[in-house]
């Protein structure tokens, strides 16, 4: 991330969070933690975005 970008960040994704939290939602119960792709390892969910940052 571009430090340019940095300002405001927190305050768009909250924004982003709260317009798309149903499939966010849903993403997480069909593909994350205890998920049936979850059970074969294949794949992983980013669990704290702010660590990407």
């Amino acid at each position: 991330m571009r430090p340019e970008e940095r300002e405001g960040y927190i305050e768009r994704l909250e924004a982003f969070v709260e317009q798309h939290r149903a499939r966010l939602e849903e993403m997480l119960r069909t593909h994350g933690p205890g998920s049936r792709p979850a059970s074969h390892g294949r794949y992983t969910l980013a669990v704290r975005l702010d660590g990407c940052a």
